[in-house]
């Protein structure tokens, strides 16, 4: 998922080509595809908030992205990535991900190696090899003979058109903490934040991931902030001791800058878990040797290592007790379901029961009328002797009302005149 560092990259490279420029005309190879991916606009509105308007500057706030417009017409038009969103501009320096290259990239030229899901910059690539490039979204033709694609392989980008010329004043912006690399606070207004936050035992890493108390920080930003301040992912807030939080406010600033300034994750330092975590959550090691473990926090699944990263002895005991309640309240749940679904497989057979128990009986019914029949026609072909034309009506009327009758369903006759 694009984090700060790729957003970033994307607003620089917007900003190289398209300041001081009109977007001219705007299109959507997959409008139908992409229209749930709107939220307060249309295709055509945001494409209204884009077209004839000069760009003087390309903005950015966590992951979100905005053009900054020189009229004074109170709409900017916001992106965000989603999980595999960005922007190319053709003949001009790229940015991609690993695995989107995996699956698209054929030509030797621009593959590259590698199994991590961020980026890397390619300034060596040609752009008109293919083009428009594949999973292309939306296209903008500028009035400097620019073409510049949004392409998104898993189509969860989001796109706003803001009516106003301050969009941090604004939603989604203005629910934002503060960004890391724009404008990371002292460490005392650092503590500050830590001490009135809403939720005092929440743990480091969703606290890491939520984007109202900093606005950037993705799951392998996060890891790696917590790997390099030696912090356990599971630790609570409300436990770090003033060295602690030092720790954590200086790698929050330390792994953003880095990531940004290092034009790509092939240049990241090489002792970052960012180069062996990687691995599909098999286990595997870091750049010391030991070992990396793998649990979901805050709902992502979070690399750490266990001999690096310490909890103490209470605090692992409390971890302790929260997976083990997380985990009988998994297994109830499984146990309710498996009950529902045996109780639909209960009542699936006795539906079937009672469905062959009626077939049986109509089989039944229908031997039963079949043998009377075939005893009618034996009697009917037997010769009459002249005693029995000497039997009296009483007698023959006696014998048919003794014999099994059978009832005669006529179906209605409408008539018409």
């Amino acid at each position: 998922m694009p984090e700060l560092p790729e957003v970033e990259y994307a607003r620089r490279l917007l900003a190289r080509f398209l300041i001081h420029t009109h977007i001219s005309k705007v299109s959507y190879p997959d409008a139908d595809g992409l229209s749930k991916r709107f939220m307060n606009c249309t295709p055509n509105t945001f494409a209204d908030g884009l077209v004839n308007r000069k760009i003087v500057d390309i903005k950015r706030h966590g992951k979100y992205l905005w053009f900054e417009m020189a009229d004074q017409k109170p709409l900017t038009p916001i992106f965000h990535f989603g999980m595999s969103g960005g922007f190319r501009i053709k003949s001009a320096p790229d940015v991609t991900y690993l695995k989107e290259l995996k699956l698209v990239k054929r030509k030797a030229k621009n593959e590259i190696d590698g199994q991590c899901e961020s980026f890397v910059y390619d300034d060596e690539l040609d752009a008109d090899l293919t083009w428009p490039p594949r999973f292309t979204r939306m296209r903008l033709l500028t009035s400097t003979g620019h073409d510049v694609c949004y392409t998104d392989l898993r189509k969860f980008g989001r796109f706003h058109l803001v009516e106003s010329n301050s969009p941090l004043s604004c939603l989604p912006l203005s629910k934002l903490g503060f960004d890391p690399y724009l404008e990371m606070p002292k460490l005392n207004d650092f503590k500050d934040l830590i001490d009135s936050y809403r939720s005092k035992s929440i743990e480091l890493k969703a606290l890491l991931l939520d984007q109202t108390f900093c606005a950037g920080i993705g799951n392998w930003i996060a890891d790696e902030i917590l790997y390099q301040s030696q912090l356990h992912p599971r630790k609570r807030l409300n436990t770090l001791n003033d060295e602690q939080v030092k720790l954590l406010h200086k790698n929050i600033d330390y792994v953003i800058r880095t990531a940004v300034d290092a034009g790509g994750s092939h240049k990241f330092p090489p002792e970052w878990l960012f180069h062996f975590r990687w691995t599909n959550k098999r286990e595997t090691v870091d750049y010391y040797k030991l070992k990396i473990q793998f649990d979901t926090v805050g709902g992502r699944t979070s690399a750490y290592v266990p001999q690096r990263q310490i909890l103490s002895n209470d605090e692992q005991q409390q971890v302790d007790v929260r997976l083990a309640a997380r985990d009988a309240k998994r297994a109830s749940k499984k146990k309710t379901n498996d009950d529902d679904d045996d109780e639909h497989s209960h009542d699936d057979q006795e539906n079937e029961k009672s469905i062959v128990s009626a077939r049986s009986k109509r089989l039944t019914r229908k031997r039963s009328k079949q043998k009377m029949v075939e005893t009618e026609s034996e009697e009917d072909e037997i010769p009459s002797s002249p005693l029995a034309k000497k039997r009296s009506s009483s007698e023959v009327s006696s014998a048919l009302s003794n014999r099994p009758q059978r009832a005669c369903k006529q179906k209605p006759i409408n008539y018409h005149v």
